[in-house]
């Protein structure tokens, strides 16, 4: 009996012994990779009788294109509310204006195949590339659009090795703020942290615990208070470490909203801000600098990473080398009122 099962691209790589997204990019003539790797990848599709995913790559290389990127939103994690988000889809949109495309938002609407919408866009024809937003350290997403050849950007990395076009934050992203509350004299630093599996909280996490280690603290499980996104969780976590035998005399929040949220509970049980206690913030929206006292924080722009990240697609899409494939980002730390001495 004949056996129609579709050879993937990653059984093709696996026989070549390279990476899937240097397979595709072999397999689809790049000018940056050698011609005996491209040899060989040609040599090991026609053993295997690999065929492309025509629907992908139509749109990737055809003579026709939907002039339009994608973006699907994770409705439970992101609102339009949340300024830094606000500022990268700005920054994206512009972006996308500018080199002629239209940027298409989509969501999930309560299906429970994330990778549906994905696939739809792309038999439909409706985009040339995605931009991925909240990456999870194991992201399915990253591993089906690789294999399917089709162009996208990811803000964020996934564990391990990444060949694809990305914008993250540095490893030691944490250290500056923790630095910095060190040397105002604080030992019991908490920190409020945005949901594991998530790689961007996993990547602060470890580089606020390395940040600690380095400066001789021991990081304290009964410090470390899982949150969400948004202030009201902020707000909650914040109120449990105040109740503590022996609270934190500062709390390290991984994004601006987690942080206000944080200055509202300390407000709310009488807590002083910063003498008392002492909230840094990340991402340094706008309102962080009017906040009552002012904000503490790593500064990084949204708008900026948001035409980055738009920049990085129009180069995956035209296969063309303009900007740098991978960014790591150092945001500035932004001192404000909301740190001091303990019990000063």
């Amino acid at each position: 009996m004949k056996n129609n099962r579709r050879v993937t691209l990653r059984e093709v790589a696996q026989e070549v012994g390279l990476s899937v997204t240097q397979t595709s990019r072999a397999l689809n003539d790049h000018w940056d990779v050698a011609e005996k790797t491209k040899s060989d990848a040609r040599a090991a599709a026609e053993k295997l009788g690999y065929v492309p995913n025509l629907e992908a790559r139509r749109l990737k290389t055809g003579s026709t294109r939907a002039g339009a990127i994608g973006l699907m939103l994770p409705q439970a994690e992101l609102r339009f509310t949340d300024s830094f988000f606000a500022a990268l889809l700005s920054g994206i949109m512009e972006e996308a204006a500018h080199a002629g495309l239209e940027l298409r938002l989509n969501a999930n609407l309560g299906g429970s195949d994330d990778l549906e919408p994905y696939r739809r866009a792309i038999a439909a024809h409706q985009v040339d590339g995605f931009v991925l937003v909240r990456i999870e350290t194991d992201d399915a997403r990253v591993a089906n659009l690789t294999e399917a050849g089709f162009p996208f950007v990811a803000f964020g990395r996934v564990s391990g090795t990444c060949s694809f076009p990305f914008v993250d934050d540095a490893d030691h992203v944490m250290q500056p703020v923790v630095d910095h509350l060190v040397d105002l004299g604080h030992r019991r630093i908490a920190c409020l942290a945005e949901p594991a599996g998530y790689a961007m909280a996993d990547r602060r996490m470890r580089s606020f615990t390395a940040a600690l280690r380095a400066r001789g603290i021991e990081p304290d499980d009964k410090l470390r208070a899982s949150a969400d996104f948004h202030e009201d969780t902020g707000y909650r976590r914040t109120r449990e470490l105040l109740d503590l035998a022996e609270p934190p005399t500062a709390i390290v929040a991984f994004n601006d909203l987690l942080a206000l949220g944080a200055l509202g509970a300390a407000r709310d049980v009488g807590v002083d801000v910063p003498g008392q206690l002492s909230i840094t913030g990340f991402d340094d929206v706008p309102v962080a600098q009017y906040s009552s006292p002012g904000l503490t924080t790593l500064r990084r722009s949204g708008w900026d990473i948001g035409r980055q990240l738009c920049q990085q697609l129009t180069d995956e899409i035209e296969q063309t080398t303009k900007v740098e494939r991978q960014i790591l980002l150092e945001p500035e730390l932004i001192v404000r009122g909301s740190t001091a001495v303990p019990g000063s």
